[in-house]
């Protein structure tokens, strides 16, 4: 897949997840290369980036706007910037990738302006209820309606969010599915053939909806059973510190009072994860079941990250990968209990071939998952689709 002129626009969290798989891609493949990202507004560096590559070199990078302001005017904010980034680039582009509603509208427009000739909309999230606020969610949901009647294909996560959008009347030549892929040119995995489980893991931000509370409690009677338990925190608690319209306490200091055996490695950007990630031996994806939970329409990066390195993965039945940690024995599927997340713990710390069967299974998973292939597919099945 080759592009002459290329755009991604999209936002970004302090981990790196598709996007920023995607700018890699783009870079090798493209003459002209342009990436707009706006970080969430809980990330540590707020400002807006444009970077310019050209024959994958990077010729241009500028950052601006980093202001703490109320989530609508941040999102306005990131509107404007995503106009003022393109104006810089002085160029009109082949293809656009934008993910998500607020860069699909920038997108859109600049196609009707004549600017890009094919605008792909990139869905990373998608859920029912997006935002708490009733008015801003039927906002979310009217731009996320108008991107898909003005592009030209649309990308989706997961399987569910394909399905709605058959649902909402997008033709399947036009819905195309783009599930997370890996680095796995990335990954060094060891060899753990005589070695027994004593390293746990939690990737991510530190939020209530991913079952840290679970792992706090649970800690102190799975660290009197087995002494030589290490918890690995990689991430933090985000800036806002606010789930679902409700303000929550910091995490790292509840999980420094469990002592020593819990070593918090604050954030890493993604290489630094996928080199740190294979020294590990059990990782944890406790997704709590609600239903305005993102991860129940979601495809989340860090459970193919753990799984490709070799991790398997305790994991609640939210995410649609859950059901693959089943199947194939990748892992152990829990229940959103203290007791559950124990249990599953103690299960593969008490069993060491059963964890490195499970440990292999979880590599052999991940190999269909490579990003390459992933976005060749995808591009293929998008540049299928006529122009609209």
């Amino acid at each position: 897949m080759r592009f002459a002129k290329a755009l991604l626009i999209s936002h970004i969290t302090d981990l790196a997840g598709p996007s920023e798989a995607l700018e890699n891609y783009l870079r090798s493949r493209s003459d002209s290369l342009g990436v707009i990202y706006h970080p969430f507004h809980y990330c540590s560096d707020r400002r807006s980036i444009a970077k310019k590559y050209a024959a994958g070199r990077l010729v241009s990078e500028s950052r601006g706007g980093g202001w703490a302001l109320p989530n609508l005017l941040t999102y306005v904010k990131d509107a404007l910037f995503s106009v003022f980034f393109f104006a810089g680039f002085l160029s009109r582009f082949d293809a656009c990738v934008a993910c998500d509603p607020l860069n699909g509208i920038v997108a859109v427009l600049l196609k009707k302006c004549g600017l890009i000739k094919r605008v792909i909309f990139y869905t990373i999230d998608w859920m029912p209820g997006r935002f708490a606020n009733p008015a801003l969610n039927r906002l979310y949901h009217a731009l996320d309606r108008f991107c898909l009647r003005n592009c030209d294909a649309a990308w989706n996560i997961s399987p569910r969010i394909v399905e709605i959008r058959r649902e909402q009347g997008l033709p399947d030549e036009r819905n195309v599915l783009v599930p997370v892929g890996v680095d796995l040119e990335k990954i060094d995995l060891p060899d753990k053939s005589a070695t027994t489980p004593t390293d746990v893991v939690l990737l991510g931000a530190l939020s209530p909806s991913k079952g840290v509370d679970l792992v706090i409690e649970a800690w102190p009677a799975l660290l009197a059973r087995f002494p030589h338990l290490r918890l690995h925190v990689i991430g933090k608690t985000p800036n806002n510190a606010i789930e679902d319209g409700v303000v929550y306490a910091p995490f790292e200091a509840r999980l420094r009072a469990l002592g020593p055996s819990v070593i918090l490695h604050g954030v890493m950007n993604h290489d630094a994860v996928l080199d740190t990630l294979p020294a590990f031996d059990i990782s944890l994806a406790l997704y709590r079941p609600t239903d305005n939970n993102l991860s129940r329409w979601a495809d989340p990066s860090r459970v193919k990250d753990y799984l490709a390195c070799g991790l398997p993965v305790v994991i609640t039945d939210v995410p649609e990968i859950a059901k693959d940690v089943a199947a194939l024995h990748a892992g152990v599927v829990a229940g959103y209990t203290v007791d559950d997340v124990a249990a599953a713990i103690a299960a593969m710390v008490e069993d060491p071939d059963r964890w490195r069967a499970m440990r292999q299974a979880a590599v052999d998973s991940m190999q269909r998952y490579r990003w390459s292939a992933i976005f060749d597919a995808s591009f293929e099945a998008a540049l299928a689709a006529p122009l609209r």
